[in-house]
């Protein structure tokens, strides 16, 4: 491979609208659903089998208590796109850094090798970043499991509360994983060619980490 250090072609930071940023903004924005709904569990007064209470608005509070377990049922469903999303990263960062490697092995010049370090330097940062969100991602899933089986095992006797008049405290944004309210999250379409992206990757000559 020669290098072109006129050719500035960069790989796409974001697809389809969903960036690998987003997944960090998902991960904060899910971790604060569960702390407001397991703060509504604790606040729950004890209720009798008829649904009496020494607090009068124990109905209220469990109504609030199950729209925020909605929510969070709602929200959860955009979990599974954001861990297929960083395990292509990883995929990705893996082919990189194995094609940069086959490719350094054969250079003599000491500018380009300087140059295959710092593409390999760059690849590492990405792939280390796309691990940690792919743990942070499997522990939300299980912390959300957790939440929502102690949000549905304290459930009103005898039936659902109605629909609670207040709203509840700390409001949910409409937030949905993509930068916009509308809740949409879309699996971004297929990579450019792992040839053309290392191309791009090393043509620039130092990167610092896309991902900070």
């Amino acid at each position: 491979m020669r290098f072109n250090a006129n050719n500035q072609q960069t790989r796409p930071k974001e697809v389809d609208g969903l960036s690998l940023k987003d997944v960090d903004s998902f991960i904060h924005y899910m971790n604060g659903l569960l702390e407001e709904l397991t703060s509504k569990v604790r606040a729950l007064p004890k209720v009798d089998q008829e649904g009496n209470s020494e607090c009068p608005f124990a109905e209220d509070l469990y109504a609030q208590k199950d729209e925020c377990m909605e929510k969070v049922e709602q929200e959860s469903q955009k979990l599974q796109p954001y861990l297929v999303l960083v395990e292509e990263e990883i995929a990705r960062c893996r082919a990189n850094l194995g094609r940069i490697s086959s490719d350094a092995s054969s250079l003599n010049l000491d500018e380009a090798k300087e140059r295959y370090d710092a593409a390999k330097r760059s690849q590492e940062s990405q792939y280390n970043n796309a691990l940690r969100q792919r743990k942070a991602l499997t522990d939300l899933v299980s912390r959300t499991k957790e939440t929502l089986a102690l949000a549905q095992s304290r459930a009103f006797p005898g039936r659902k509360p109605p629909k609670s008049s207040r709203p509840p405290a700390g409001a949910f944004g409409g937030w949905g994983g993509t930068g916009s309210r509308n809740g949409a999250s879309k699996v971004p379409p297929g990579r450019p060619s792992l040839k053309n992206e290392i191309d791009s990757l090393i043509s620039l000559g130092p990167l610092g980490d896309d991902n900070n």
